[in-house]
């Protein structure tokens, strides 16, 4: 009998020495609270799961227009990932401010994701603004802009 544990497939990732100590700091208040030791491997897998349920509400016509979005057939122009949440926001009558504090967003890191001025937008940050936004379709969140005219 094969079990998920036999299917699993490794992988190594490399996390910066912040991410690690704050992961360490997660492994330590969970060894407390179920005393016992929690690896930081069951951490991180954890995390993953979390983010693939929060992810899981995609639709076909989501996945299908994210797939498009970032694998357009023939294009090997250099491009830019953009968002479109300033509008998202402005279509619901959400204010800067309330996402920056449904969030934790700095108003100043908000603002240059907001504004599309800083282009290295995390998933983590992603996340927060799609969940503070009420998950909007991802297809109206994001677009694709070559960056040669």
């Amino acid at each position: 009998m094969i079990t998920d544990r036999d299917s699993r497939i490794p992988i190594t990732i490399y996390l910066k020495p912040s991410t690690v100590e704050q992961l360490k700091k997660i492994s330590h208040y969970l060894a407390v609270r179920e005393q016992q030791e929690v690896p930081l491997e069951r951490i991180i897998r954890a995390a993953i799961a979390d983010y693939m349920d929060i992810m899981a509400p995609l639709s076909d016509a989501d996945t299908t227009a994210l797939k498009s979005i970032l694998f357009e057939p023939n294009n090997e122009k250099p491009y830019a990932i953009k968002n479109r949440f300033k509008e998202i926001m402005k279509q619901k009558g959400i204010k800067a401010v309330q996402i920056h504090r449904d969030t934790g967003i700095s108003e100043s890191n908000l603002s240059q994701l907001l504004n599309n001025k800083n282009l290295n937008m995390t998933l983590d940050s992603f996340l927060r603004i799609w969940l503070a936004l009420d998950c909007p379709p991802i297809a109206d969140c994001l677009y694709r802009e070559n960056l040669e005219k």
